[in-house]
């Protein structure tokens, strides 16, 4: 998963706080609950979204019988998921469509209106970009810049021209070129201030009277603003009847939750994430991939490694409670115990001690018994099977093919024969040995050398312009 890494320090900052929740333990009481909705506030997710996560999982807990914690965190990147909002349809998707770029200064506008302009282009549309940034020093230049990166045309105006009028020229430019994604830059405006609100206003409406087309209006937030961010969409939303929302350095903030509290409290859709400065990372966001990068790590590893800490505490604990309540064992117990186990004739040992009273120490029979009789029976018995053994290999040396028998290689008498009929070393018997077992090692090498497998043919990485053409599809 790209995303996964691209948001570490937003997944780090949230495990921290679970793991610190796990600790105690995974029992689900009130206070598990308190703990978890702490670490989802702290996390940017709002009070709003994490009261609700909250009850739906105290819902699930109940219903489903959920055993402890761990069970609860399965299910919580599954309801993060949930509560995001969907693009009906995705701004970006539509053919043909205006899309104005509203937010602060400094939340990325100008980036994030160049990197789809670049997007788009590269995927088959035809873009064009419309400068009503006529406030911002630079800002005119650099889209210029970006244009000529991507072969769009950037429709503009002087610096400090109303940028109403810009948008006009922009919609009459792209009727003449036939455009169908146009792309329109609009200056920060601070949402604190009712006059430049009042601006921006006017802006929308003098596009959406002019276009023929659906005119949509995106609002940029950075996310490393927090909770910032949120009041900034209340604002711009009750303001502009927003569409969608992007959100901007989602890599380098540990707030990244803020996104899960935009898109539910307003339901407003994520439309694309900004998750480095690359052309591809400004990406099309996906609810659950999401989630389970910021939410999800911790499924099943955490529960598993907790359980497995767990219950190997408890069965230690259990151990050294047995051994300290366990009765210490007296000596002439041990040894009447020993010899009540030992087997008797009656448990079906002909051989067997017929009492416990003919053992002697350690069990071993008294001589003068008829136990110790039959024991030493046995051994004699045991003796004969071995010297006839030795007589076997005796008769299996002399049986040994010679040089005289017709065997060019075979030693000439047994008398160089070592030890089990081998060969003595420094004689002809023995080099011709070695000789042919050198030659059998190299075939058997030769044999056994394994096939080598074929490499699996490389998987086909999408290429970059049917990425976009995907993306904007």
């Amino acid at each position: 998963m790209a995303f996964f890494n691209q948001v570490e320090k937003s997944r780090w900052t949230f495990s921290e706080r679970m793991n610190k929740l796990f600790r105690r333990g995974p029992k689900l009481d009130d206070d598990f609950w308190d703990d978890l909705e702490e670490a989802l506030i702290l996390s940017d997710l709002g009070a709003q979204a994490t009261f609700e996560i909250i009850e739906r999982l105290q819902d699930q807990a109940e219903h489903k019988a959920l055993p402890d914690a761990f069970a609860v965190l399965d299910l919580l990147a599954d309801e993060i998921a949930s509560l995001f909002a969907e693009p009906d349809p995705d701004p970006f998707r539509m053919n043909p469509v205006c899309v104005l770029f509203v937010g602060i200064n400094g939340a990325g506008k100008t980036t994030t209106v160049g990197k789809l302009a670049n997007q788009a282009s590269i995927g088959g549309r035809k873009v064009l970009i419309g400068s009503a940034d006529t406030f911002r020093a630079a800002a005119i230049e650099q889209l210029d810049v970006w244009g000529e990166r991507s072969g769009v045309e950037v429709v503009k105006r002087e610096r400090g021209a109303d940028p109403a009028s810009v948008c006009y020229d922009v919609i009459e430019r792209s009727e003449e070129l036939r455009s169908d994604l146009i792309l329109i830059d609009t200056s920060g405006r601070l949402h604190t201030s009712d006059e430049l609100m009042r601006e921006l206003q006017k802006v929308v409406s003098v596009t959406r009277k002019r276009a023929t087309i659906d005119v949509k209006t995106v609002l940029v937030i950075d996310a490393t603003t927090g909770q910032n961010g949120l009041q900034q969409a209340r604002e711009f939303d009750k303001a502009l009847d927003l569409d969608g929302v992007i959100m901007t350095k989602l890599d380098g903030t540990a707030k990244g939750g803020i996104a899960v509290a935009v898109s539910h409290e307003l339901s407003l859709p994520i439309l694309r994430i900004g998750v480095g400065e690359g052309i591809e990372d400004l990406q099309p966001f996906d609810a659950h991939e999401y989630a389970e990068a910021l939410f999800g790590e911790l499924r099943g590893d955490t529960g598993t490694e907790e359980a497995e800490l767990s219950e190997d505490t408890e069965m230690a604990e259990e151990r050294d409670r047995d051994a300290l309540h366990a009765p210490e064992p007296q000596p002439d117990e041990t040894v009447s115990a020993a010899q009540e186990s030992a087997p008797t004739e009656g448990d079906g040992y002909p051989d067997a001690p017929v009492a416990s009273g003919e053992l002697g120490h350690a069990g071993i029979p008294r001589e003068g018994t008829d136990v110790f009789e039959a024991a030493s029976d046995v051994y004699d018995e045991d003796v004969e099977e071995a010297e006839l053994s030795e007589d076997v290999v005796s008769g299996a040396q002399e049986s040994v093919p010679t040089e005289g028998d017709g065997y060019p290689d075979a030693p000439v008498a047994s008398g160089e024969l070592g030890h089990a009929g081998m060969p003595s070393e420094g004689t002809d018997g023995f080099e011709a040995a070695s000789d042919v077992y050198d030659e059998d090692m190299a075939e058997g090498a030769v044999e056994s050398e394994p096939e080598p497998e074929p490499e699996p043919e490389p998987e086909k990485k999408e290429s970059f312009r049917d990425k976009m053409r995907r993306w904007f599809s």
